[in-house]
């Protein structure tokens, strides 16, 4: 049986149920606010042309299938509430799930070739980006990205602690400390320090302070300089079985 409708809007009334249609429109609705529709089938299916929704009814459970046609079709799945995100978005270039509050807002992007976990600002908070070959780290403009040949960082220092050993590389260059124990090395040149003892080897020569010093060779020991000064506040003793001066 079919019903043509004009311009004015029909109605057909069975019990508390509403149905009218006006210049294709069809609205289902009842009457009282406390009421409701349901349908029941095994198989329910509404679509769009573009947009589907199937409930089909399984042996072991049942199935929801919602899904959409087309390069600009989209699926969005959304909570609203007060100052707070709460969605989920699927679209053929990827998809998206965000929450959190405008500001602190924590997402996971997963596009063609990677995926993406973020928290914070844009730019600004955290960032783990993952491709089939790389992981890369990113705070601010801090970067540091992991792959099979390595690690690399922009990050202007970088520090590892473990007990009392420790170590600081920045763009000033690297200290390691292992207690007592430390050594620098700058531009100017290495700085070797252990309790009271200090060696210094820089680009101007080889400085070096300690309570007492022992050199022993099993073979020769030569010292050329245009000149040397050796100054000894108590004694100096030369024990050599042929001692040569030039």
């Amino acid at each position: 049986m079919s019903q043509h409708f004009n311009g004015n809007p029909k109605r057909l009334s069975v019990s508390s149920l509403i149905v009218s249609a006006t210049e294709g429109d069809v609205l289902v609705q009842t009457e009282s606010p406390q009421s409701g529709i349901s349908i029941q089938s095994p198989a329910i299916s509404l679509n769009s042309n573009s947009a589907f929704l199937s409930l089909i009814e399984g042996e072991n459970g049942g199935g929801v299938i919602l899904s959409t046609m087309g390069s600009e079709g989209s699926v969005l799945v959304q909570a609203a509430a007060d100052d707070i995100v709460s969605a989920l978005t699927v679209t053929p270039a990827g998809m998206m799930m965000a929450y959190g509050m405008p500001g602190m807002i924590g997402a996971i992007q997963i596009n063609k070739g990677e995926m993406v976990i973020s928290m914070g600002e844009p730019e600004v908070g955290p960032t783990i980006t993952i491709t089939s070959d790389s992981i890369s780290f990113q705070v601010g403009e801090t970067i540091m990205s992991m792959t099979a040949d390595g690690i690399v960082t922009t990050a202007p220092s970088v520090e590892i602690n473990c007990d009392e050993t420790n170590l600081l590389l920045s763009s000033e260059g690297i200290t390691e400390e292992v207690g007592e124990v430390s050594r620098e090395v700058t531009a100017e040149g290495h700085n070797f320090t252990a309790g009271e003892v200090e060696l210094n080897v820089g680009v101007a020569g080889i400085t070096s302070e300690a309570p007492t010093s022992t050199a022993e060779f099993e073979g020769t020991a030569e010292l050329n300089s245009p000149m040397l000064t050796q100054a000894v506040d108590a004694m100096l003793s030369i024990d050599s079985a042929i001692t040569m001066v030039e």
